[in-house]
């Protein structure tokens, strides 16, 4: 992997698809990664990418109110953020950047449900496909609530806290 100092993108080996239903923890630890499954889109690619790829959303805790029914969850960006920064270090233009980032992440699978649900009509490995259809519209949602000024905050301030900028 080569960091980059020059106002590129750093690149390296990239999963691309680091959910909580594609990581297996080893039940012995605490949590310690086991290993990563579905893994057809693995390659070189945007380091920045495949970390944003790792922002979980959660159930809004304020469903009655909220324009948002799920919300980012800054707890576990937060360690997220701290684990990654204790291995490596970040250029300033990455962590500029990540919550548009998380925003692109989220995007492109929306687009995958899109074209899968819509489009390539052949998934026959969900329950409920009227249901399935829909599931882009929860990812947008989620990008809705990160066009949010003061989540973009957040999100920088956590960064800039959690990993040491190159």
């Amino acid at each position: 992997m080569k960091l980059s100092k020059d106002g590129t993108l750093s690149l390296g080996i990239t999963y691309g698809y680091t959910f909580a239903d594609n990581v297996l923890v080893d039940p012995n630890t605490v949590g310690e990664l086991s290993s990563l499954i579905d893994i057809e889109d693995v390659c070189v690619g945007s380091l920045l990418f495949d970390l944003a790829c790792c922002a979980c959303f959660k159930e809004s805790e304020d469903t009655m109110t909220s324009k948002y029914p799920q919300v980012l969850d800054f707890a576990l960006l937060e360690a997220l953020l701290e684990g990654y920064g204790t291995e490596l270090k970040l250029p300033t233009m990455e962590t500029q950047h990540f919550a548009p980032y998380i925003r692109l992440t989220l995007l492109c699978n929306c687009f995958l449900r899109f074209v899968k649900f819509y489009v390539d009509i052949t998934a026959t490995d969900v329950p409920d496909p009227e249901e399935a259809k829909n599931s882009y519209l929860e990812l947008k949602r989620q990008i809705d609530f990160l066009h949010d000024s003061d989540v973009v905050q957040k999100i920088q301030n956590l960064i800039e806290a959690a990993v040491d900028i190159l």
